[in-house]
């Protein structure tokens, strides 16, 4: 039977009220006092074998457990839908109080795929009849190119890259196109469309109406940490890109191997980033585009060297091929090992698919893996003491949150 639609739905009074609760118990990230983070540990351990097997066409057992434990890690690890439509295919079974999870993490983000890419198409073509050149990243990508459905790889925003000379009329489209500024980077801005509600409509599943947003990039180039060198993206000129857009072909996606680069930067650049739909995603792309000719190593190789970027990609690469063994060279993985930070290889060794991310408390040796030397490490520092924002309100918001963790950090001893 299946679960009505709103069934998952909690009011913004109620969201508000977990914000808060999280924020005083030390870890802002978890909201869920009904389920403890160990008890979604262990529903990730239940889903990591399930995807292995699926991934390498194996027999795959029923997945079962406690039904909120597991909804909430698919919810968190962004495999909700995923699983939902390898369910509806066939390929997966799942108990009778799990099935029904499943199936409405699917439906809410197959409703909510199809709006967020409408509005994505309609956008580029404001930008390209502005004459503004757009590049297309991430899910708003491979959600359609790679994923056997799209309403199976979920996202939280929309991310466009365009030329840094186009920034500036690029944001005026978007103000023009009915969107809000709510934050910015130094390569980057976030706006939400204005009729929209800056809060969830859910917090255990991806749910239709929940916010989203537009990312504009100017630039690929990115700082993994606040003490690591840049990761230079741009320097294999993602602009010159040539693959349509699966959607709308007035916008491109990133060729190969800049893509498969850019998802592996990204998934590795922090541990709360390494969820297991990231590897999935790494995993797809590199089946697909090697079977297809699109992806050859040696050029990715050559690439990495050229630019620097093999040690960035090395955390994603090495947990996706813990996920499905055989997929990467043995000669790539090493390459990149050989350029990683040892911090980030000490850190990496100890971690499986299933226990990568990080939403709970992560150790010293986590938060200083990408820096190097003592110019690095001050730099980080720096960074801790002294955020970098503007915003008074920002600001207070970070110290207040480090104290309240301080705070339940000594009364936890």
């Amino acid at each position: 039977m299946p679960l009505p639609f709103d069934s998952h739905d909690i009011s913004e009074t109620e969201v508000k009220r977990r914000f808060q609760w999280a924020k005083r118990q030390g870890n802002q990230a978890w909201l869920w006092p009904d389920v403890s983070v160990g008890a979604w540990r262990e529903a990730l351990g239940r889903i990591e074998p399930v995807v292995r097997a699926i991934l390498a066409h194996r027999p795959v057992e029923t997945l079962n457990g406690d039904p909120a434990a597991i909804g909430l890690a698919c919810y968190i690890s962004g495999v909700g839908p995923l699983l939902g439509w390898w369910l509806e295919s066939g390929v997966l079974e799942a108990s009778a109080d799990i099935a029904p999870v499943l199936e409405l993490h699917l439906r809410h983000n197959r409703l909510r795929a199809a709006r967020m890419e409408a509005a994505g198409v309609e956008l580029v073509g404001a930008l390209r009849e502005r004459g503004v050149a757009v590049a297309v990243l991430k899910g708003a990508d491979t959600a359609r190119a790679y994923f056997p459905d799209p309403g199976a790889r979920p996202a939280s925003d929309i991310d466009l890259l365009v030329r840094g000379q186009d920034a500036k009329l690029a944001e005026d489209i978007l103000r023009s196109a009915g969107f809000l500024e709510t934050s910015r980077g130094a390569r980057e801005s976030s706006w939400q469309p204005s009729s929209a509600s800056p809060l969830p409509r859910a917090l255990t599943l991806v749910h239709a109406d929940d916010p989203w947003t537009i990312d504009l990039h100017s630039a690929l180039d990115l700082f993994v940490s606040a003490g690591a060198p840049l990761a230079r993206l741009d320097a294999a000129r993602p602009m010159d890109s040539r693959r349509p857009w699966a959607p709308c072909p007035d916008a491109v996606a990133l060729d190969q191997p800049l893509l498969l680069f850019h998802l592996a930067v990204h998934a590795g650049s922090g541990l709360q980033n390494l969820t297991l739909l990231r590897l999935v995603e790494l995993n797809l792309v590199i089946r697909q585009d090697t079977a297809a000719g699109a992806l050859s190593w040696d050029t990715f190789l050559a690439l990495g060297e050229r630019a620097g970027l093999l040690g960035f990609a090395y955390p994603a690469l090495k947990l996706c091929e813990d996920l499905t063994p055989g997929l990467i060279p043995p000669l790539v993985l090493a390459r990149c090992a050989r350029q990683a930070p040892d911090g980030v290889v000490r850190v990496v060794q100890d971690l499986t698919p299933a226990t990568a991310q990080r939403i709970d408390r992560g150790s010293v040796q986590e938060h200083f893996m990408w820096t190097e030397g003592w110019r690095g490490r001050a730099a980080q520092l720096v960074a801790d003491v002294a955020p970098s924002t503007r915003s008074w309100r920002k600001l207070w918001s970070i110290y207040e949150n480090r104290a309240w963790r301080l705070l339940r950090g000594r009364l936890s001893r």
